[in-house]
C-alpha cells in the first residue's frame, strides 16, 4: 500500500510511518500542504490510505476546509495523539470538520466521545521504533544506576494535567531528592522544580536534554529507568522505548500501564513514595533479578512496536470495511540502488553517498551536523553504503546565528517569572520564528515577542529592545496564565486574540470554546501547543 501522511514535520517519521514502512508499505509525508503542491502530490503518489496523526498546526481551518474537497481517492484516518486533554478543543472539531472516515485514539476513554458523535473510532497506543531503540553496547560511559529521560513540563502544573504528573513526580522523583538518592536527569526544566518539591535538584545531577540518538545510550547505561508519565491511562513512547532497549523501566502504577506491562514481572511499579525508595533499594543490589525483568521487558516491549501498530490500524480499517480484504498484504522491496528504502517527506533534500564518503564530510557539506544526519535517516551505527540516499534535515529558524542569544534570553525570562522555557519558545516561534519576523506587524505588534505599545507600556519595557520585548512577552503570558487558573490553551489565545474575547468564547462555548475563536487564534493556540510537545519528545 502507499500511505501518505499528512504532515510537515520530518520528526514523524520516527512514529508511526516508520511502522508502516517496517510493515513492508511505500510511506510518504507531505511536508507543507498548499493549495499548488497538493494536487499534484495526489495525483503522482496516489495513496492508499491518507492519515493526520497529532496536532499538524500547519492546517489552518482554512486548510481543512480544501483538503476536505480534495481528498476524495482514499480514505482520511486521523490518529489523535494528544487526547484525553485536547480532545473537544482540537481532535473532535477537526475529525468533524474533515469528515474522517476514522478517529485511533491515545485515550480509550475518548472512544466513546468520537463514537457519540457519528465518527467510528478505536484505541490504538503508542508505539517504538525498534531499529531505533534495541539493546547494545553502553559505549564508554559510565553506568548510571537511574535515569531520569524526560524534560520537567513544570508548566503542566498549571493546566488541567495537573494532578496525573504531580502524583507521578511525588511517587517517583520527591523521595528520592528527600533521602539524597542519586538520580541522572536528562531533560529540561528540572532546575526550575524547586517551587513543587520543596527541594532543589543538585546541578550536577542534570544533563541537557537528550536526542534520539542520546537518550537511546542512556537507557543501554542506566540499571533503572524512572518515566514520570503525565497521563493515567495512555502510555508514553518513553516506556516502551526504555524497556525495548533492555533497560528495567519504573514508572507509577496506573491502568494504562497495567494494559501492557505486568509489575514485578517485566517492570517495576509504584503506588507511593516509600514503594518507590524500597523497589530501587532492592533491584539496585540485585543484578540477577534486574536482568530477568529487563529480559521479560525486552519481549513485552518488542510486541508493542511501530510495525504492529500500523498492522493493527490496517486490520481494523480492513474489519470496519473501510479498506478491501487484501490492503494489508504487501511485499518489502529495495529502495534505490538496492539499498533499504525508507519514508520521505517531500520538502526533503536528499544526498547520495559516493565511494569514500564520511558521515562527517557529508554533514560538512550540507551544513548540517553528524547527530542530525543520524537522526533524520534512523542510523543505529555510522557505516555508509556506495549509492545509498540519505535525508538531510533541513534547516530551520532554530539554526540560525541570532538564536542562541535569543534563547538565553528566553531561558532567563523563563528563570525569572517560573515559566517553562519551553512556553517561551514556543510564543517567540509563533510570534516571530525566534525573530526572523520581528518587524511590525499589520495589527501594530513588533518584535520577538510581537507586543502591541499599549501592551508594552503597560508593562513597563521598553518593545523596540529585544530582552525587554522578551521580558514584556513573559511577564504578559504570566499574567495570562493567572487570569486564567494556570490553563494554557487559553492563557496562549488571550494572549494573541484578547482576555475579554476568550472569557466571552468560554461562556459561550464551554469546552467547545476554541472552536469559536478567529481561525489566527485557533492556529496560534495548536501551533504553540505542537512546538512544546515536540519539543518535549526530543
Amino acid at each position: 500500500m502507499r500511505i501518505l501522511f499528512l504532515e510537515k514535520c520530518q520528526a514523524l517519521l520516527h512514529g508511526l510511518p516508520y511502522g508502516f514502512h517496517d510493515a513492508g508499505h511505500q510511506v510518504l509525508i507531505s511536508g507543507l500542504l498548499t493549495e499548488r503542491h497538493l494536487p499534484a502530490l495526489l495525483q503522482s503518489f496516489r495513496p492508499s490510505l491518507i492519515v493526520m496523526t497529532g496536532w499538524g498546526p500547519e492546517l489552518t481551518l482554512t486548510q481543512q476546509a480544501y483538503l476536505c474537497e480534495q481528498i476524495k481517492q482514499a480514505p482520511l484516518v486521523y490518529w489523535a495523539e494528544e487526547d484525553p486533554a485536547f480532545v473537544h478543543i482540537w481532535s473532535l472539531p477537526v475529525a468533524l470538520r474533515m469528515q474522517v472516515d476514522f478517529v485511533f485514539t491515545v485515550s480509550p476513554e475518548t472512544v466513546l466521545v468520537y463514537r457519540e458523535a457519528g465518527i467510528r473510532a478505536a484505541h490504538m497506543d503508542f508505539g517504538y521504533d525498534e531499529q531505533l531503540y534495541q539493546p547494545g553496547e553502553s559505549g564508554n560511559g559510565p553506568r548510571l544506576p537511574v535515569a531520569v529521560v524526560s524534560p520537567a513540563c513544570p508548566y503542566m502544573y498549571r493546566h488541567q494535567l495537573e494532578h496525573d504528573l504531580a502524583g507521578s513526580l511525588h511517587t517517583l522523583i520527591w523521595p528520592l531528592l528527600a533521602l539524597g538518592i542519586p538520580v541522572r536527569f536528562y531533560g529540561k526544566e528540572w532546575g526550575q522544580m524547586k517551587p513543587i518539591f520543596g527541594l532543589n535538584i543538585p546541578r550536577d545531577w542534570i544533563v541537557e536534554q537528550p536526542g534520539r540518538m542520546e537518550a537511546r545510550q542512556v537507557y543501554r547505561q542506566a540499571d533503572i529507568v524512572i518515566e514520570v508519565q503525565s497521563l493515567e491511562k495512555p502510555i508514553s513512547e518513553r516506556m516502551l522505548q526504555a524497556a525495548g532497549s533492555g533497560s528495567l523501566l519504573l514508572a507509577r502504577d496506573s491502568i494504562g500501564l497495567r494494559r501492557i506491562f505486568t509489575p514485578g514481572h517485566d517492570m517495576l511499579a509504584s503506588s507511593s513514595p516509600i514503594q518507590t525508595v524500597d523497589l530501587l533499594r532492592h533491584y539496585l543490589e540485585r543484578p540477577d533479578e534486574r536482568k530477568t525483568l529487563q529480559a521479560h521487558g525486552l519481549r513485552t516491549a518488542r510486541s508493542h512496536t511501530y510495525g504492529q501498530r500500523a498492522r493493527f490500524m490496517l486490520r481494523t480499517l480492513v474489519e470496519e470495511g473501510i479498506l478491501a480484504s487484501d490492503a494489508a498484504d504487501c511485499v518489502p522491496g529495495a529502495g534505490e540502488h538496492g539499498c533499504p528504502g525508507q519514508p520521505l517527506c517531500v520538502s526533503d533534500a536528499r544526498h547520495t553517498v559516493k565511494p569514500g564518503e564520511s558521515l562527517w564530510q557529508i554533514a560538512c557539506a550540507h551544513g548540517t551536523t553528524i547527530g542530525a544526519l543520524q537522526q533524520a535517516n534512523r542510523f543505529v551505527s555510522d557505516v555508509l553504503h556506495v549509492g545509498q540516499i540519505l535525508r538531510i534535515p533541513h534547516r530551520t529558524a532554530e539554526d540560525g546565528e541570532q538564536l542562541p542569544k535569543i534563547k538565553k534570553w528566553l531561558d532567563k525570562a523563563a528563570r525569572l517569572f517560573q515559566l517553562d522555557s519551553l512556553l517561551l519558545y514556543g510564543i517567540a516561534y509563533a510570534e516571530s520564528d525566534f525573530g526572523q519576523n520581528a518587524g511590525m506587524s499589520r495589527a501594530g505588534a513588533l518584535g520577538i515577542m510581537q507586543l502591541k505599545e499599549r501592551t508594552a507600556r503597560g508593562l513597563g519595557v521598553d518593545r523596540t529592545d529585544p530582552w525587554q520585548n522578551i521580558l514584556g512577552g513573559a511577564m504578559y503570558i504570566k499574567e495570562m496564565l493567572y487570569e486564567f487558573d494556570g490553563d494554557l490553551p487559553m492563557a496562549l489565545a488571550a494572549y494573541n486574540w484578547g482576555l475579554n474575547h476568550v472569557w466571552h468564547a468560554v461562556r459561550q462555548g464551554g469546552k467547545q470554546w476554541l472552536t469559536l475563536a478567529p481561525e489566527e487564534t485557533q492556529h496560534y493556540v495548536i501551533k504553540i501547543m505542537k512546538y512544546m510537545s515536540e519539543a518535549g519528545r526530543r
